[in-house]
């Protein structure tokens, strides 16, 4: 289970990171400049676009979440997603900003049920950004061929075509 989950979800991280710097080129461009960004990068993707954005949990003893109590013995799906983006915790929480001040990103869950795999998920993931921006740091995708693939517990691309080298419009 590990290998499979490590797996498919460092892909799903890898397809973000060139669909969201092909969206936004003058932080991409940013990135290629000054790798020492890349870390930060790496966060904020994850941040926005959680591969696994949804987790569900056993509530084991009641606990209270923003004044309403859950009862033990509940249900819970905890929507990482949208955690990520709260406005309380993550000022303009929609917008994707290398420069942002991550305190704590929720896309590897939390405490006891912390991601094994998280370190190296993000080694992964700043070696695969740091390479993609060294080889080719234009790019844009062929969106009328992308297609976003979405399972019960993982989102991500299941096809996501790069256009790059002189064919890449200047935005």
């Amino acid at each position: 289970m590990v290998a499979g989950a490590g797996n498919e979800t460092t892909g799903r991280l890898i397809g973000w990171i060139g669909s969201i710097l092909a969206k936004n080129p003058d932080q991409r461009r940013e990135l290629a400049a000054d790798p020492l960004l890349i870390p930060n990068a790496v966060e904020e993707i994850l941040r926005l676009e959680p591969a696994g954005p949804a987790i569900g949990r056993y509530v084991a003893a009641d606990a209270e979440f923003h004044g309403t109590t859950v009862p033990a013995g509940s249900a819970l799906l905890v929507l990482i997603a949208a955690a990520n983006r709260d406005p309380r915790r993550v000022p303009d929480g929609d917008r994707f900003d290398i420069h942002r001040d991550i305190r704590h990103q929720l896309a590897f869950g939390y405490g006891l049920h912390f991601c094994l795999g998280a370190s190296l998920a993000r080694l992964e993931g700043r070696i695969a950004m740091a390479e993609l921006l060294k080889r080719f740091p234009d790019w844009d995708v062929d969106w009328d061929h992308a297609k976003l693939v979405s399972t019960s517990t993982v989102r991500g691309w299941e096809s996501l075509p790069l256009i790059v080298g002189s064919s890449v419009p200047v935005a």
